[in-house]
């Protein structure tokens, strides 16, 4: 049977090919994607894969078994794509640390926006006496014995109140695994809330 196909396939045999990717292209995307892990990359090899063999139908050995032939030009994909990969890391990298040292607060300042954005937006949530607790503490700096004070509230309250604030943010947040990296550049100002 693979003798078959693979003399059809020589001879340009469009059906041929047709049979041949049918039989194999999900099975291979299966296992390119366990290997790399992105939907879109895997099948772009697989894609990629089944273009080579047309285009060197006539450099095909006279002798095949497909499935191990597939798998063993598979592996050779997976392994170029994964050495490529590393290639634009490391380049990407180099371009990252190129940029931080001629503009080392751009990124801070970016990340401190989207930072302010996300407790805005947590704030939202939060009820309105707990947010006019955390608004003074967070935006005007205040100390807990001054919320209390100006609030006319037990300092007791206003820790609570914060505490509860703090686990709302927490609570936002932990839904925006963007917010991870703004987080863990441990912005000044923010580190009290978290």
């Amino acid at each position: 049977m693979d003798g078959m196909l693979l003399h059809r396939l020589r001879a340009g045999e469009i059906g041929a090919f047709t049979e041949l990717y049918n039989r194999y292209w999900e099975a291979l995307y299966r296992s390119s994607l366990k290997r790399i892990a992105n939907a879109d990359d895997a099948k772009d090899l697989i894609q990629d894969l089944f273009v080579t063999i047309w285009t060197r139908k006539d450099q095909l050995p006279q002798a095949i078994d497909w499935e191990d032939y597939l798998y063993a030009a598979l592996r050779y994909k997976v392994i170029n794509y994964i050495q490529a990969d590393e290639v634009r890391i490391r380049y990407a990298n180099a371009k990252l640390a190129e940029s931080d040292a001629l503009h080392p607060q751009a990124d801070s300042i970016v990340a401190l926006g989207e930072l302010e954005h996300l407790i805005d937006r947590a704030m939202d949530r939060m009820p309105q006496r707990i947010r006019e607790v955390f608004r003074l503490s967070y935006a005007e700096g205040c100390s807990p014995q001054e919320i209390a004070q100006r609030l006319s509230l037990s300092l007791q309250t206003v820790k609570n109140y914060l505490a509860d604030a703090k686990a709302i943010v927490r609570r936002f947040l932990h839904d925006y695994p963007a917010a991870v990296p703004l987080l863990l550049l441990g912005l000044a100002g923010f580190e009290r809330f978290f």
